[in-house]
């Protein structure tokens, strides 16, 4: 028997589990973050502001397993073929259709990157620097990590630097709301345009190019096992809902004097204070520059696969072979609209996130559609409950749009 005065031994985590976390940390992590990128934090600061605070909380906590769902099915597409997923495409469906999704999402993505580049001179113009100077230097920035030799070389940096997006946090917890604050975060009733930011917050939980990373991360060797690909994507989905949770309080919370939309992070600073706006702007940095780069490189990869039939290395070459002149001009392009933009930066990141959200049906279908094909995927072709329930999402997206639609 135990003595009273003796002290149970704390039970300690198996070295072996601590390990098995660290080693899952991958391209699934990396993809969810980057989708909670600089246009995405923006529209989650813009929808926060708009109350239904606990509206939003739960249609959160709802995306999380459905963006699981859609992103481990991306994963055993990927493990099942082995194949980038523009080549999968080809062969499942054939070489038009195909190109006509690379074309789609490669113009969607250029939306989403000018948002970026936009989010990014938001949080340098916080410091003195001028908005043209300060697209210019994010630009040079982006363009000189996407561009090493080494894919695994550029993951493990965006990596480190996704760390960063925690500077949300300290910024929440400078707020001291009063209990009127909390009251009026949570207020309001349904309106129109309730359905176009569900919509927006949608399209930045699950995002088209996300299934390309996924894909192309197995792809390029960077998961290792299916248990270690489905626990780095839980990862993903955790810290994404987190994040995004801490900045629609943030939202929520900040005195409603003023529309957030015309520019989100001056508003905050001049409703909040300095600090806030400062360190919000460093974390709309960050999540500009870890998404501008993730979905660059992402961009380049799809229209490649769509278009130029057989398969590619990328270990060492994530924006060579015939790669560089597209990515350079696609980021270039991306740079001129932001320094040149003449809408407010709330709407555009709303926009943004919508549109990617319109053209999920699509990809979840075409996803779908090969998934269940024996033929690509042998033994590993999902059944009923797996095509009903990425039925049930593709479902959900389409109310959705058709919500915000007739809500306009």
């Amino acid at each position: 028997m135990h003595s009273p005065n003796m002290i149970t031994p704390k039970k300690r985590i198996p070295p072996r589990i601590v390990w098995l976390v660290v080693m899952a940390i991958g391209p699934g992590v990396l993809g969810l973050a980057a989708d909670n990128d600089a246009g995405g934090m923006l529209a989650y600061l813009v929808t926060g502001a708009e109350r239904h605070l606990l509206w939003f909380l739960a249609a959160l906590l709802a995306l999380g397993p459905l963006t699981f769902v859609v992103q481990e099915l991306a994963l055993r597409v990927a493990w099942a073929t082995r194949l980038p997923y523009g080549q999968v495409i080809r062969l499942a469906m054939g070489p038009v259709w195909s190109r006509v999704d690379g074309i789609v999402l490669h113009v969607l993505n250029l939306v989403i990157l000018v948002t970026e580049f936009v989010g990014m001179a938001m949080g340098e113009n916080m410091v003195g620097i001028p908005w043209a100077l300060a697209v210019f230097l994010a630009f040079v920035l982006v363009l000189a990590v996407t561009s090493w030799a080494r894919y695994q070389s550029v993951e493990r940096v965006l990596l480190a630097i996704s760390a960063l997006n925690l500077i949300f946090i300290p910024a929440a917890l400078l707020l001291h709301p009063t209990a009127k604050a909390w009251q009026m975060a949570v207020a309001g009733g349904v309106t129109p345009g309730l359905a176009f930011l569900l919509l927006s917050l949608a399209g930045n939980a699950i995002a088209p190019w996300m299934i390309y990373w996924q894909q192309n991360a197995v792809w390029a060797g960077r998961v290792r096992t299916l248990r270690a690909g489905r626990l780095d994507i839980i990862l993903g989905v955790v810290s994404q809902g987190i994040m995004a949770a801490v900045v629609l309080t943030i939202g929520a919370l900040t005195p409603h004097a003023g529309s957030a939309l015309t520019n989100p992070i001056r508003w905050l600073t001049r409703e909040d204070g300095q600090s806030v706006g400062v360190l919000f702007g460093l974390g709309i940095f960050n999540a500009g520059f870890l998404a501008a780069s993730t979905i660059s490189l992402s961009s380049a990869w799809m229209v490649r696969e769509s278009w130029v039939p057989g398969v590619y290395q990328r270990q060492s070459t994530p924006t060579r072979v015939g790669l560089f002149l597209l990515h350079f001009t696609s980021l270039a392009i991306a740079a001129i609209v932001a320094a040149t933009v003449i809408v407010p930066p709330g709407t555009l990141a709303l926009w943004a996130q919508a549109l990617g959200a319109l053209w999920m049906p699509v990809s979840l279908i075409t996803l779908g559609l090969i998934a269940r094909n024996r033929r690509i995927m042998g033994p590993m072709a999902i059944r009923w409950k797996r095509q009903w329930a990425l039925a049930a999402i593709t479902a959900l997206f389409i109310v959705l749009a058709v919500l915000a639609i007739q809500g306009m």
